[in-house]
This record gives C-alpha cells, structure tokens and sequence, in this order.
C-alpha cells in the first residue's frame, strides 16, 4: 500500500549523438536546461528545531525530491536538535541548485541533494568544455550517500530491445530521461555508439511523468529512468522495461503476466541482444547521490548530520520506503563517499569517450 501511495505522487552535438532542445523547462533528476532557478518551497511540520534546508536542484514528485522528503520526515522523526525542510530550486537540471550552494557562505547551515550526475557534467565541463560550469564540486563535502539506484531503459510493449538496436542503428532512436550527458544519456548513449547506432535525446521535459508520458504517446523510442519512475506503468503493462544497466540482473518488476527479470548489460545476464564481441562495463555508471554539507562547514554539524544520517538509515520509515520503490540500500560517509563520487566521474569521462 505504501508503494502505491508514493507512487501516486509521482505524477552536445556529437558524431554518435543528437540533442534536440524542446524548450526550458524546471529542471528534475534529469530533464531540463534553463539558466533561472526556479525556488519552491513546501510548508511543512516543525519538529521545533534549528532550520536545516535540504536544497533539492530538481523538480517536485522526482525520484531525487521524493528521497530529500522521506529523508527530512524521518529525520525530523528521530531527533528534535534539527528541523529538516526541503526546498526545490530548478534550473538546469541540478547546475542552478549547485551553483547557489557553492556560493553561500561556509557556515551556512543547509544540505544539497548532490547527485552523481551532477558531478559528471562538472567534470566533463572543466575536462573538455562540453557546458559551462559555475560552480566547483570541491565546495561539496558529502555526508553520506541517500540514493542509490539502478537506471532502467523502456519502451512501449509493441517494441523490444532487438528492434530498438536495429532502428539505431539504421536511422537511430530518440530517448527521454536527462539532457545531454546526464548520466542517463551517458549510459544508454555510448552502449548505443558501441554498437554502432545514435541516439538523440529529447529534452525539455518537465520531469519523470512527462519523460514517460513522451514515450507513451510516440515522441521518442525509449525512456532511461528509475525503477520507481515507471513501476505503475509495468505492472499495469503500458511500458516494458527491456535493459538494466547494471552487472546484475535487476529483478522486482511485476508485468500483468507476473514476475519478470531484467537482463542487463554485462556478465552472465547479458542480454543476448547486444554484441557478445563487446565490453560493456564502460556504460554502467553509479547513479543516485549523496547530501552534502559546505566544504569547511563547522566540524560540529557535519558529525551532527552524518550521525542523523546514520539513524535515518537504520529506521525502517526510511529503508523500507527505499526497499518499496525498489532503490538500493547502499551507505557510504565522508572520505568513502566522496572516493566513491570521484571514481564514479572517472568512469563518466571513459563513457564520454565512447560517444566522442
């Protein structure tokens, strides 16, 4: 029950890719390109302590606002010392969020959802210019990760990954999910390139539910987003999901025909469909992300948040909502976490080269 109440609140030109621009839109965990942020900020219940704003760069009902919100509630379920409010502020798909939250003083009690994808356009940016970056990710100090999550690619049910192949690699396909060299189109983009096709990514969509109502009424080919984003849509059989890009196997779908698993893009449930000749393991990148505090926050307040954050995780109010819309439990802090984000850009500037 759980599941479908949260469910219901869901409602760079290069030679291997396209980027077709449908207009501005807010930015969300992976679907705008506008330079204005947009703020939005949600009333809600006051635990009676001191104000922590959790910025959230992407729009509200995504994937990335709904994990700062389940994340503030129970937060502010287990302590008092701190009352956790989360605030939206769009635009340019995370940049705008990022850039007010390098340039705010150190001491400035607030958090931002600070998402891997977000990291690998800053370093493509300052490595190869690929957009401008006003912000430097070293003014980030993660707390520890939040949001861990497998991306998943689908289609409509009349198509399957074998003709989706084929149409890329003939005329190419079209695919919501992020802009131009979102992790999304980083992944699925250089898996296309490797096999010889292209893609081109439509953006200008307002969010998850429109990304996937494109893909609905025929306006691109494919849709790359969270388990969470289209788990209605499967289980009610208007979208299939064909590829997950992972080393595992991604099981937890249920179609109307019951159970199913989703093959991926490496190892032993290698979909058969892609070319046994090809190393794919360049196209799975750590998607989710991690809330950060300011670089040279006050020592006592970053261990304030990480131990809040480590109570968060240990409540079932929190894990058992990750578990329900099927992200993964996966804890990193401090040092660990951002190792992991700076290995993570690494691998991202790999998968840019398959596309260049």
């Amino acid at each position: 029950m759980k599941k479908k109440v949260l469910s219901l609140l869901m409602a760079m030109a290069m030679s291997a890719t396209l980027f077709v621009g449908c207009g501005s839109a807010a930015g969300t965990d992976g679907a705008a390109s506008t330079d204005t942020a947009a703020e939005e900020t949600t009333e809600e219940v006051s635990n009676g302590g001191e104000t922590v704003k959790i910025i959230c760069g992407y729009g509200a009902g995504g994937t990335a606002d709904l994990v700062a919100r389940t994340y503030a509630k129970t937060a502010n379920s287990l302590q008092s010392d701190y009352n956790f409010v989360v605030e939206n502020m769009t635009g340019g798909d995370g940049f705008a969020a990022a850039t007010f939250f390098a340039d705010e003083d150190a001491s400035t009690k607030d958090l931002l959802v600070f998402g891997y994808g977000l990291c690998y356009r800053h370093d493509l940016g300052k490595t190869y210019q690929t957009e401008e970056v006003d912000f430097d990710r070293t003014a980030m100090k993660p707390v520890g990760t939040v949001d861990d999550r497998t991306w998943i690619l689908y289609t409509t049910p009349d198509q399957t990954l074998e003709s989706i192949l084929a149409k890329a690699k003939s005329e190419g396909i079209k695919m919501s999910g992020g802009n131009p060299l979102s992790d999304c189109h980083l992944e699925l983009g250089s898996l296309i390139a490797l096999e010889g096709g292209k893609v081109t990514v439509v953006s200008g969509y307002d969010g998850g539910a429109e990304q996937k109502q494109g893909l609905v009424n025929g306006e691109v080919d494919v849709f790359v987003g969270t388990t969470q984003a289209a788990q209605d849509e499967v289980e009610a059989g208007t979208l299939i999901p064909i590829l997950a890009f992972s080393d595992t196997a991604f099981e937890g779908f249920t179609t109307p025909d019951g159970a199913i698993t989703v093959p991926t893009v490496v190892g032993d449930a290698k979909a058969p469909e892609l070319d046994a000749s090809i190393d794919f393991s360049s196209c799975i990148l750590p998607a989710g992300g991690t809330l950060a505090c300011h670089a040279g926050c006050d020592d006592e307040f970053y261990n304030d948040m990480t131990d809040i954050m480590k109570q968060v995780w240990e409540s079932e109010d929190y894990y058992g909502w990750i578990e329900s819309v099927m992200l993964n439990n996966f804890q990193l802090y401090g040092d660990d976490a951002q190792a992991f984000i700076d290995e993570a850009c690494e691998k991202a500037l790999k998968a840019y080269d398959n596309l260049k």
